[in-house]
């Protein structure tokens, strides 16, 4: 049962610093029962890590093990010495003494759990469960819900959302369950389900969110959203504390996905490029300023966005001819576009729904013309989903923004 249980906890480990993917891992257990080794050691036989990069992690389970830390500390501690350079006793120190820890909430209620238990997505017992988890591992009880696969990230996600919702006053407690359990019913975002429902939907020209840009910039997985998220409306702080607080960024990373947000907000740049510009900032720590002027192409010459007909047209959905011949060049509404295609058979229900939710993100400023052409394009030939499409492109975007049709 000891061993099991330290396991499970280099597991969490792997995956909250983002050392071994989750697949990978699942392999590596597999292993490592066939051959009766430990699971670091089947890590390291299939190639899915090195000696070098678990020295870190394997000291961490020690601390935790002796109890001289928590698991959460841990992540946190070896996200930020990643991200630092640092060893993994001067990031504990310094995570100690300069940033305030972020703790579990013990209440057994709050607003998270109770909107989660009126929707039936867990019941009593889970949690629980996960809230004497929580006690021991310093972890916040969302992810552990997840853990303890009590919850699907995406129901999790989506009650995070809801509760956020609720929070700035966008739609009521009521709205929120209503559209949970539609989420869960047909596995959709719950920005879909309350879109579908009639109860929210986002109003063109919205900011970029801080978390948003580092989802799209590709250092933050969702599992760090969602915890990242879940201190957010539990703890009620801001969102740049808390990517320090867990090691997630550095504050020259924070300052210039801060700037690159403004940049957004005045149109200077669009969403994907403020994205690329942070990863380069994080990959290559270089200047914000620098960043911006190696993207290609340059703001200043980006592209007008491409109109519905056209992008219509370069996704072979139909050709100029016949869109022209049912709606004129100059029609700005995206939405009757689709109704006059849809109404001439150019197109069926579900794929109008694709190239109506690749739109509003390309209006948005979250793609770029080729990157919305090629999303719609390759879901309509492959016949999938357009969030398989995203995948496939590694394409993480916020879901938020692929309903404000117009």
């Amino acid at each position: 049962m000891v061993e099991k249980k330290f396991s499970e906890t280099l597991v969490i480990l792997l995956t909250g610093t983002n050392t071994v993917a989750q697949p990978k891992i699942d392999e590596a257990v597999k292993s490592a029962k066939n051959l009766n080794v430990p699971l670091e050691r089947a890590l390291i036989m299939l190639g899915h890590a090195s000696e070098m990069s678990l020295k870190s992690i394997m000291e961490a389970q020690e601390l935790i093990k002796s109890g001289k830390i928590t698991l959460d500390m841990a992540v946190k501690a070896l996200r930020f010495a990643k991200q630092n350079h640092l060893d993994l006793d001067e990031a504990i120190n310094v995570l100690s003494s300069v940033h305030k820890k972020t703790q579990v909430v013990t209440a057994v209620g709050n607003d998270l759990t109770n909107l989660m238990l009126a929707a039936s997505m867990i019941n009593q017992e889970q949690l629980g469960r996960a809230l004497t988890r929580a006690h021991d591992s310093g972890m916040q009880m969302g992810r552990i819900l997840v853990l303890n696969r009590d919850l699907s990230t995406w129901m999790m996600s989506s009650a995070l959302a809801a509760q956020l919702l609720i929070r700035d006053g966008k739609i009521s407690k009521e709205d929120a369950i209503q559209g949970l359990q539609a989420v869960g019913r047909r596995r959709i975002s719950i920005e879909q389900a309350l879109f579908e429902l009639g109860l929210y939907r986002e109003t063109p020209g919205q900011a970029v969110k801080i978390g948003e840009l580092c989802l799209m910039a590709g250092f933050m997985n969702e599992s760090d959203m969602l915890e990242c998220l879940e201190i957010e409306i539990v703890k009620e702080k801001q969102f740049g504390q808390i990517l320090l607080e867990q090691g997630l960024v550095t504050n020259p990373v924070l300052e210039a996905a801060v700037y690159l947000q403004d940049m957004v907000s005045n149109d200077t740049l669009r969403a994907y490029q403020a994205a690329e510009a942070l990863k380069q900032v994080r990959l290559k720590e270089v200047s914000v300023y620098q960043a911006v002027a190696e993207l290609q192409p340059p703001p200043q010459v980006t592209p007008p966005i491409l109109s519905m007909q056209e992008l219509l047209a370069q996704a072979e959905i139909a050709t100029p001819e016949q869109i022209a011949s049912v709606v004129s060049d100059d029609e700005q509404s995206s939405i009757k576009v689709g109704k006059k295609v849809l109404a001439a058979g150019m197109v069926n229900e579900a794929t109008l729904y694709v190239a109506l939710r690749c739109y509003s993100l390309l209006r948005e400023g979250y793609v770029s013309n080729e990157q919305a052409v090629l999303a719609l394009s390759n879901t309509t030939k492959s016949g999938g989903t357009l969030d398989e499409t995203l995948v496939r492109l590694n394409l993480t975007l916020p879901s938020r923004m692929q309903w404000i049709w117009t």
